[in-house]
């Protein structure tokens, strides 16, 4: 019975000595400053626009102030022991990592990483459209993707056991030619560069090309849900559902990505997608929004709005929603179609063609 008392109160002395090594040591980095309770630099407001100055609060005085933002100098405007003011001057929206560095009080370096996120200063205007005509689509067709090239117009259709591509006359609704994917392959968005077609798979990480003849050419591994899909001369671009657009050249090499936001924060769901003049459009899924989004800065600039355009008596109304976006050149008309609606709208929108922004698409 001694022995095991003994035993206990050695077990209780040992815990005793490693707690008061750890208070000390904890002691020991709070007075060097390694360890601080509270974070270098905070951010006073949590959004900002790209030319606006944030204001940096700072937990302790430190010297030399510094401030980098992805990785470029800024020139400080203002700073004190509390605070500093940091101009951006960036043109996208999105998140942008800004180290806060100096020297604390024993001149030792320390730096910490805050994250701006840059919103859009811009309202989007709202577009105005007419209705041109009314054409039949088939209603079985789960509109996953729309583009016209030449005076052809392509359909990619979407649901496992029923995705595909077709060549569909808009007037009548006549599938002209078509061709099936396999039944484990959820079929998204489509486009056309350079005489081959391209289909996004939702889920499985490819994407096919297509000879104009529905032959099989390559398949291509994606790193991202595959959603919506266009182009811009050689670019493709990629919507994966949330806020953010892909590039890649026709090898499916990635060339970079873009944020895209309007004045309310990050435009997420961004789906079926249609380049027209510079700017790319996208149908923000579950709603019957199409946003304008300018490629050199992610702002969206304009929407339209189609609520009146929606089908009675759709099938399924919460699934069955807008999804196809497809632009005539020869026309100067937008075709707008959704899953499995019976019909295909021409539109004339205006404002659509009001300006080019120019520049490269990144």
């Amino acid at each position: 019975m001694k022995r095991i008392s003994l035993y206990f109160c050695c077990i209780i002395l040992l815990g005793c000595c490693l707690i008061h090594a750890c208070k000390q040591k904890k002691e020991q980095n709070n007075m060097d400053g390694s360890r601080p309770d509270l974070p270098v630099a905070s951010i006073a407001e949590p959004y900002h626009t790209g030319n606006d100055t944030v204001t940096i609060r700072l937990s302790k005085p430190l010297e030399q102030l510094r401030a980098t933002l992805e990785g470029r100098n800024i020139q400080l405007l203002q700073t004190d022991s509390t605070r500093m003011l940091v101009p951006l001057h960036v043109d996208k929206v999105g998140l942008y990592p800004l180290v806060i560095s100096g020297l604390d009080s024993r001149k030792a370096p320390i730096s910490d990483t805050l994250f701006v996120e840059i919103r859009s200063d811009i309202k989007p205007r709202r577009m105005q459209y007419r209705l041109l005509n009314t054409f039949p689509h088939a209603a079985t067709s789960f509109t996953q993707g729309l583009e016209f090239s030449g005076d052809a117009l392509f359909e990619g259709t979407g649901l496992n056991g029923k995705s595909g591509i077709m060549r569909v006359e808009p007037v009548t609704g006549r599938i002209l030619q078509s061709k099936d994917l396999p039944d484990e392959y959820f079929g998204e968005g489509i486009t056309v560069i350079n005489d081959k077609i391209y289909q996004l798979t939702w889920k499985s990480g490819k994407c096919f090309r297509y000879t104009l003849d529905f032959e099989p050419d390559k398949t291509f591994s994606i790193y991202t849900q595959g959603w919506g899909l266009t182009h811009k001369d050689s670019t493709l671009i990629v919507s994966d559902g949330s806020n953010r657009l892909y590039f890649y050249t026709p090898e499916f090499e990635p060339k970079g990505d873009l944020a895209v936001y309007d004045d309310n924060g990050p435009v997420s769901k961004l789906n079926e997608l249609e380049y027209v003049n510079g700017f790319v459009l996208a149908n923000v899924w579950e709603t019957n929004r199409i946003v304008q989004i300018n490629l050199q800065s992610g702002k969206v600039v304009a929407d339209l709005h189609l609520d009146r355009l929606v089908p009675a008596n759709l099938g399924n109304p919460q699934s069955d929603v807008l999804n196809g976006i497809a632009y005539n050149k020869k026309e100067r008309a937008l075709y707008i179609t959704g899953k499995n609606w019976p019909v295909l709208y021409q539109l004339k929108v205006s404002d659509l063609l009001k300006s080019n922004p120019g520049g490269p698409v990144l």
